[in-house]
């Protein structure tokens, strides 16, 4: 391949011209050819240009063009291969809102997350806060509205048969059935409201106002937009009864958008997990800001319309294939009643094996598209190459156009009937590796990509699954099919309409409407305990765990996986990002290395590139995997066909290159499906291999909490029990096995000031002897849950709180215990956690009341990511735990780490503490563990804490200049690293420092400037040379410290050239990935191409030149 790719390159040496389309007529150009205000999308006339013009042709059709570059033609693309130069070459052709057209649109849409360019920064606000609720995990909490809506729709439709006589039945208007029961369905899923349209089209009442008002100002838009114009005149009367009309339909849009945001911000409809009151309240973590009020609106109208107008045209694209292909039809029917079963509904766990269905509505989106063309810019003059290897100019101020009909049509990649309907196309393997990996983007790509398409195509299948179950659907004789400009943006079967005949053989349903049932894993089955096996030899594990994550799944995984084979006897070494493990280094073969990684864009995850780099390097990682035994399991999406399990392939191909042995085969997760039964059944396998059980799986319950206590009450009269040491008599007796020791506190002030209504702690601790650190290091804090948290523990539990319990950690093997009481065993654990779905189903099975046992049930299907278990036990009364099986449900507090900021090799130590404080939406005041205890330290209390020994490069070096990059409380290990300097210019005044550059940032520098005293001490000492802040909340316009880093290019650039080392401490989140962005920026600007200054950012990390200290 790479020498086809390589003559095809040579041969098309030169670049040439973008062809031309048809000759343009004067003064309209090619708006004669693609008719654009016709009846049929005009988008189908430009694919349908292809066959004469090529993959690639620009046309003159000003409206398509930009706005800001007069005379510049867009260019319209049907070839896969340029497709994909626009997918990996993104930040070179963003999608800009800047067309002609685009300005028209405008006018109703704002600057909505559709109708907005990707540079601005409100539709980088937004995105995130409206990608979260819709991506495939948040879709279980969706659920059970899908099915609500689709058993309602289906209903609907029954009432209209029976009314017809109860037999063959012609259905109309269907169109505006799918579109009532889309838009409901989106609307309750997103804002929490139940707007009833299907109710109010069976009963022949008004629909929700924003439908037919929108649907009407859409088709007058071009025509009014502008307001009155001269043209308008020609047709005068008319033409003002119109423009009066248009005024009025933009009116009730706009009022009804009123009423939506009125209504969420006072509580009536919607929570605060709804996506309106994200956009209302929510900063966005990808600008740190909120979406502006004025601009609220704008992405409603795009839920709003973009969210239901789309998957309705596909819902009824797709009842009309079906209808016209019986043996089609009757697949698909048949896998729903497989589905189903007997029980004649769908559950969450069902709708991922609608396989054959979802590939009916995936070919419906080929041959129609709800987005007929995706839209992207050339800001500058470049190159772009064709599948048959000719490069072609672009100019700059180019608008280009992936024309989805043309590029879904291809005879190259669909065959020779490309609009022939064929679903095939997506259950033949080998099929889909024949054709262009990037020849297929309903929904777009990239970043651009519809936030909703998972909830889309989740809606649509279920829909269709259970109107399958109830009906024949057939095309009526008179019924001619057109694809037409619809009501909305979306393309529309025109007037569509078919006969529906009940089917005698329907599974009826065996629950009642509205009653959500668990999951059928039996309630024993969740814990797992009572049926899992003893292992045929408790094992001191030899396996370690690594994952690669961008978002956290896979160390969740990760974490699962070890939680499991501890429940087998086997420990696992660590849990750790695979990074790591080139730091852990070792030979592989002596154990079991288990892998759990995801790919990001075709990349390896954020934590897994310095072993992407290791692992692609034989001289450095082939000779320590030789028979070494290996597990993988791959997380990925199938939506991104081109990239695919990307990195876990590689992963896998790699070390069995190098000689690894597969303890069992990888496992590849598909998120876009439904994946929990596939991981549990690996994991039991994983689990039956590394205890000896071989080939016979083990059984896989959904892990529960690690780390927990095991407690028993203990009566005055137990002599035995009485006699175990209590807790301080155990510290004392076992002092050097505690890593945590008693720490006294010698100073506790407040950093912020003015008016903040923030905190940031400064606490100096008196380090006991022996416990010693360096520049870098970190302090380890062990919490305790307040005493709010354990009154009302105590109080679910009815306990006073001076009972005496012995307690010892479930899975310590030391066998330690030690008596206490009750109230300060329950200080020990998370009273703040959030129980999983397993432990609230759990919870349901203990449960002696059947309405608070239903409840806690459909809780379980609709998690509140706020309510606590302690806030279920408080609601749930029923439910009366002992204080052992309490304690199964809430871990041990897990210790919290501090950047030291102070200087190495002192009796005393320093921290920067940032106090977690807010209020949840169940009304719950939520203060840090660690944080709100250290804030209400006084002089002279005590904390228990440790120095962990961590392998880390994160250390001062004082023979090169040092860049420092530490916004908010990331500030800490810097104010270590200049005491240090000050210290050490002190001790030679006489020999020139090395330079110091600060980056610091926060919001405000009348409230949270922290250290900034301390800060110009170090810099009239000479210990820090520069200090720049960036204060966000300041001016208008956000500034954060890659802002800064970039404004002093120069210096950054000439400190770096000396071999400065860059350290970054903060979030690892948002700012990480900016800042690192940020020093790209600036090296891309002083070297001599982009790979020079990828290759030198990459030098940097493998000299050890660009450290981070972040957090998640």
């Amino acid at each position: 391949n790479e020498k086809v790719e390589k003559k095809k390159r040579e041969a098309a040496a030169v670049p040439v011209p973008v062809p031309k389309g048809p000759m343009p007529l004067p003064l309209v150009g090619n708006m004669v050819h693609i008719k654009p205000f016709g009846r049929r999308p005009f988008a189908y006339n430009i694919a349908d240009m292809a066959d004469d013009y090529g993959d690639i042709f620009s046309l003159r059709v000003d409206l398509l063009a930009s706005a800001d570059h007069d005379g510049v033609p867009p260019i319209f693309i049907t070839d896969p291969s340029i497709v994909q130069e626009l997918v990996q070459r993104e930040k070179e052709f963003p999608k800009m809102w800047t067309s002609n057209a685009n300005k028209t649109i405008s006018f109703l849409g704002g600057k909505g997350l559709f109708t907005s360019s990707t540079t601005d920064r409100e539709w980088q606000t937004a995105r995130p806060l409206m990608s979260k609720p819709f991506n495939e995990v948040k879709l279980k909490a969706y659920f059970d509205i899908i099915v609500d809506k689709s058993e309602r729709y289906v209903q609907q439709l029954e009432h209209r048969v029976s009314r017809g006589g109860g037999g063959k039945t012609l259905i109309s208007e269907l169109n505006e059935w799918n579109s009532c029961f889309t838009f409901d369905t989106v609307m309750e899923a997103s804002l929490g409201t139940d707007l009833k349209n299907l109710e109010a089209l069976g009963e022949g009442k008004p629909l929700d106002p924003f439908l037919p008002a929108f649907r009407k100002a859409f088709r007058m838009n071009f025509k009014f937009n502008k307001g009155w114009q001269l043209k308008h005149y020609l047709n005068y009367f008319e033409n003002k009864r119109q423009l009066e009309e248009f005024k009025g339909c933009v009116q009730t849009m706009f009022d009804r958008l009123e009423s939506l945001v009125e209504d969420t911000r006072n509580g009536v409809i919607g929570s605060k997990q709804s996506v309106l009151y994200s956009l209302l309240c929510d900063e966005s973590p990808a600008t740190n800001e909120k979406v502006r009020l004025a601009n609220v609106k704008n992405h409603l109208v795009t839920l709003m319309v973009a969210g239901h107008e789309t998957t309705a045209a596909t819902i009824g694209f797709c009842m009309y294939f079906l209808a016209k292909n019986p043996e089609c039809q009757a697949r698909a029917r048949e896998e729903a009643r497989r589905v189903m079963g007997s029980k004649g509904y769908l559950e969450y766990k069902d709708a991922g094996k609608l396989t054959y269905i979802t590939a009916c509505l995936r070919e419906t989106l080929r041959i129609f598209s709800a987005v007929a063309m995706l839209q992207r810019y050339s800001p500058k003059d470049t190159t772009v190459q064709g599948r048959d290897g000719t490069e072609y100019t672009i100019p700059a101020g180019s608008m280009l156009y992936v024309v989805l009909r043309g590029l879904h049509t291809r005879k190259e990649d669909w065959g020779d009937e490309p609009l022939e309907w064929n679903p095939e196309r997506f259950m033949d393997e080998d099929l889909i590796k024949k054709r262009h990996p990037h020849s297929y983007y309903p929904f777009g790509f990239a970043m651009r990509s519809c936030v909703g398409q998972f909830f889309a195509i989740w809606e649509a299948r279920v829909c269709l699954a259970l109107m399958l179950n109830k009906f024949d659907l057939e095309v009526p004789e008179s019924y001619k099919f057109e694809a037409v400009r619809g009501m909305g943006p979306a393309p529309f079967p025109a007037d569509l309409a078919l006969m529906m005949a009940p089917r005698e053989d329907q599974i009826v349903s065996s629950r009642a409407r509205g009653c959500f049932p668990a999951p059928s894993t039996p309630a024993g089955d969740v814990s797992g305990d009572a049926q899992m096996p003893v292992p045929p030899a408790a094992a001191s594990s030899d396996v370690r765990i690594f994952f690669g994550s961008n978002v956290g799944a896979c160390e969740e995984l990760a974490t699962s996986i070890q939680q499991y084979l501890r429940k087998l006897g086997l420990n696992p070494a660590c849990v750790k990002p695979l990074d790591e493990l080139v730091v852990d280094g070792g030979d592989f073969s002596a154990g079991k290395t288990v892998i759990v990684t995801s790919t990001y864009n075709g990349f390896p995850p954020d934590n897994a590139r310095v072993f992407e780099s290791w692992l692609k390097d034989p001289a450095a990682s082939g000779g320590r995997w030789k028979d070494a035994p290996i597990a993988i399991c791959g997380v990925g999406n199938s939506q991104w066909h081109a990239t695919f399990h990307k990195f876990p392939n590689f992963v896998e191909a790699k070390l069995k290159e190098y000689g690894a042995e597969a303890i069992l085969p990888a496992l590849k997760l598909d998120v876009s499906k439904e994946w929990d039964e596939e991981f549990e059944e690996w994991l039991g396998r994983l689990g039956g291999e590394l205890t000896g059980a071989g080939n016979d799986s083990l059984p896989s319950p959904v892990t529960g909490r690690g780390n927990r206590l095991a407690v028993q009450l203990v009566q005055e009269e137990d002599a035995e029990l009485m006699g175990v040491e209590t807790l301080p008599e155990l510290f004392k007796s076992s002092a050097s096995t505690f890593n945590a020791r008693e720490i006294k506190v010698l100073e506790n002030r407040e950093l912020q000031y003015g008016d903040s209504e923030r905190s940031t702690r400064h606490v100096e601790l008196s380090l006991p002897k022996g416990m010693e650190y360096r520049c870098g290091d970190h302090l380890a804090i062990r919490p305790f849950s307040s005493k709010d948290l354990v009154d009302q523990a105590l109080a679910v539990l009815r306990l006073g709180g001076d009972e005496w319990v012995v307690a010892a950690l479930q899975d310590c093997s030391s066998g330690r215990k030690a008596r206490v009481r009750s109230r300060n065993v329950l200080r020990f654990l998370d009273l703040t956690v959030v129980p999983t779905k397993s432990e609230l189903l759990q919870l349901a099975a203990m449960c002696p009341c059947p309405p608070e046992m239903f409840q806690l049930k459909r809780l379980a299907e609709n998690r509140d990511e706020d309510r606590t278990t302690l806030e279920v036990l408080q609601q749930f009364k029923s439910l009366q735990l002992s204080l052992d099986a309490f304690c199964a449900f809430f871990p041990l507090l897990k210790v919290r780490y501090y950047s030291i900021a102070s200087r190495g090799n002192s009796p005393t130590c320093k921290i920067c503490v940032g106090v977690v404080d807010y209020t949840t939406s169940t009304g719950r005041r939520h203060k840090g563990a660690s944080s709100g205890m250290l804030q209400q330290l006084k002089e002279g209390d005590s904390v228990f804490g440790y120095v962990p020994h961590l392998s880390s490069d994160f250390r001062l070096r004082m023979d090169v200049p040092i860049i420092m990059v530490g916004p908010g409380t990331g500030i800490a290990p810097f104010m270590g690293f200049l005491e240090e300097r000050e210290r050490a210019a002190s001790e030679k005044a006489s020999e020139e420092d090395k330079e110091a550059l600060l980056f610091f940032g926060c919001r405000s520098a009348a409230q949270d400037d922290i250290y900034k005293e301390e800060l110009r001490r170090f810099q009239r000492v000479g210990a820090l040379t520069h200090c720049f802040s960036a204060f966000s909340r300041d001016q208008p316009e956000k500034v954060y410290v890659q802002h800064l880093i970039v404004e002093q290019k120069d210096l950054v650039w000439r400190l770096l050239q000396a071999g400065a080392v860059v350290y970054v401490c903060g979030d690892a989140a948002k700012m990480a990935p900016d800042v690192r962005a940020a020093f790209r920026q600036v090296v891309s600007h002083f070297a001599a191409s982009e790979s020079a200054a990828t290759d030198y950012m990459e030098r940097m990390h493998e000299d050890k030149r660009y450290l981070e200290d972040v957090w998640g």
